[in-house]
């Protein structure tokens, strides 16, 4: 069965990544791909959040901060090394395999870019709904281009996009409780006052 899935998984990378090409994708594609390219995005996000985002875009910025650690972590020091899978790139011969970026060596399952990418698309869309279309868009294309560029399987980024859905939503679901926590605290310290002041009136 797990024989079966790694060459179906294979078979789709060929398709995808020899067959199913543009040179505009050639192009932007590798672009796409860079993690750095896109820092300036979720630095403008992120105080976005924090300056405009009110109580809630605050808990949303911690919340960010907490799922790209968690992805990070996960993916590349816990499934990665666990999992062991090479990349496609350094598996494939060339003319299975077209690598437009530069080779990396570091295990391949799960794409830890496709990890962040919609870690953060969850979170951003728990704050701004309106806008959650376009986040999990650019997740989709950021996944897909990790495909395209030669450096992950089609499997590898699915499982990159679950589990960084799965840990965005688990960041978001911590930041909330320690919030009503606090705010829990908060509200029997104000009773407790209250009653000290009522008793000493």
């Amino acid at each position: 069965m797990i024989n079966q899935l790694v060459a179906l998984d294979t078979a789709l990378f060929v398709l995808l990544n020899t067959k199913l090409t543009h040179p505009v994708l050639d192009s932007v594609m590798p672009f796409v791909t860079e993690q750095e390219n896109w820092y300036p995005v979720l630095i403008g996000l992120w105080l976005a959040l924090i300056i405009w985002g009110g109580r809630r875009g605050r808990m949303a910025a911690v919340a960010l901060i907490i799922a790209i650690a968690l992805t990070d972590q996960i993916s590349c020091s816990v499934i990665k090394p666990l999992v062991g899978r090479v990349r496609p790139c350094n598996a494939l011969t060339p003319a299975q395999c077209r690598l437009l970026v530069g080779r990396s060596s570091a295990m391949s399952f799960p794409s830890a870019h496709a990890a962040n990418s919609f870690a953060m698309a969850m979170v951003a869309s728990w704050r701004l709904r309106r806008f959650a279309p376009l986040f999990y868009f650019v997740a989709v294309v950021v996944a897909y281009s990790r495909v395209y560029v030669g450096v992950h399987y089609p499997l590898d980024a699915l499982a990159g996009a679950v589990l960084g859905a799965l840990l965005g939503q688990l960041a978001i679901r911590l930041v909330v409780g320690v919030r009503q926590r606090w705010d829990r605290w908060c509200e029997t310290r104000s009773m407790d006052r209250n009653k000290s002041h009522a008793a000493g009136a």
